[in-house]
């Protein structure tokens, strides 16, 4: 029997003691941002980490059967994970203090293709693909982002691009969640105070880029003396994606941890204008996460509530604009990002300690009446792409 969609009700849920790791991310088809997938059939490829060692494995979204975990050998993927889908292969991209990416052939999941050092201590957030042969890398712990060719093994370095300009003060701009539209690269850079417990501080960007020219475009010509950013609305940028049924680029900002400061805002990629949230954290009931749109007009959110518990907040868009209608009711533990498939399922991680795994919904309630996983006793769900 399915579970229905809950009504929105005040929530009480108990503390947890997890505290989200800062910018942790959701994979994505990386082209386009959007985790868009031809139709199916299809399957997730779902990483896992308990923070101490990582592992993965796969889910058939035709029959919602898992694979075991598949690493064969150990160096594939590391506790501090993300991963990124195109044309075939998936980009495990190994965070932190790891800093490299191990390329997988979806033809064979369990041995590596190749894998390439993004640098020391650069920790790499996200991959954006213009071609098979050419894809940038955001970068946490420096002022660039990478040009790589991750099929040119040994030699996946083709060049950087200087984002040092729109650093704050401490020189680190915080690149993290990027997409290209209409051959353009837009990059969020979170400008967190590294002296202050990556606090943000007065503004956060996006950063455009010419992905012709590998150069930043100056969004606002009236200053030529400055290469303009896109200023957001509000700070702390950790999900970006473009929707096609909005034409619009869709952030989701943090903001300070407990302030309800944040929300849901578009960008326009025409005209490179920051539009205003269309759905705030006030709104929601606390910080909002990761986020997924479908038709672009039904939504789900992730909201960490002041408990530090975590739910998804189901989103609709009427007359009036966006509301919040609801929530799936999940454990309270801390959900990483969000997925769909081709047919608009949504798929959620749920880390919860004694039952975790993958829950799949539906317009009409939960698909799933058990969490996937791949064995009793693996690690809990982390992040999730969908090819």
């Amino acid at each position: 029997m399915r579970r229905p969609v809950r009504t929105l009700r005040p929530l009480a849920w108990a503390a947890v003691a997890l505290v989200p790791l800062m910018g942790a991310g959701c994979g994505g088809s990386g082209g386009d941002g959007g985790g868009t997938t031809a139709l199916g059939p299809e399957t997730a490829f779902v990483t896992t980490t308990d923070f101490t060692t990582g592992s993965y494995f796969t889910i058939d979204l035709a029959d919602l059967t898992p694979s075991a975990d598949l690493p064969s050998t150990t160096g594939i993927i590391e506790s501090d994970n993300s991963a990124a889908y195109h044309d075939g292969k998936v980009y495990v991209i190994n965070r932190g203090n790891f800093s490299n990416i191990t390329v997988l052939d979806t033809a064979d999941l369990t041995e590596a293709v190749s894998q390439f050092s993004t640098g020391n201590g650069t920790n790499p957030h996200a991959m954006a693909f213009v071609s098979d042969t050419k894809a940038y890398v955001s970068l946490y712990g420096a002022d660039y982002i990478l040009i790589v060719d991750p099929t040119d093994q040994g030699n996946e370095i083709k060049g950087q691009i200087d984002i040092s300009a729109f650093a704050d003060a401490d020189g680190i701009p915080e690149a993290s969640p990027m997409v290209i539209v209409d051959g353009k690269l837009f990059v969020a850079v979170q400008r967190l105070d590294r002296d202050s417990w990556f606090a943000p501080t007065d503004a956060s960007y996006v950063v455009v880029i010419d992905t012709t020219t590998d150069e930043v475009v100056d969004v606002d010509p009236s200053t030529p003396d400055v290469k303009d950013p896109i200023v957001l609305t509000g700070t702390n940028p950790q999900f970006m994606r473009y929707d096609e049924a909005l034409g619009k680029i869709v952030v989701s900002e943090t903001g300070s941890y407990g302030a309800q400061d944040g929300g849901l805002e578009t960008v326009d990629p025409a005209t490179y204008q920051a539009e205003g949230f269309f759905v705030t954290e006030e709104a929601l009931g606390g910080d909002v996460g990761d986020f997924a749109l479908v038709e672009g007009t039904r939504g789900y959110a992730v909201v960490t509530l002041p408990t530090w518990a975590n739910d998804v907040a189901v989103l609709e868009k009427g007359d009036a604009g966006w509301e919040v209608t609801g929530t799936l009711g999940m454990s309270g533990a801390f959900i990483p990002c969000l997925a769909l498939d081709s047919t608009g399922r949504l798929l959620v991680p749920d880390r919860t300690d004694d039952n975790p795994g993958v829950r799949i919904f539906d317009a009409d309630g939960e698909v799933t009446t058990e969490p996937i996983r791949s064995g009793e006793g693996s690690l809990p769900p982390n992040v999730i792409v969908v090819f």
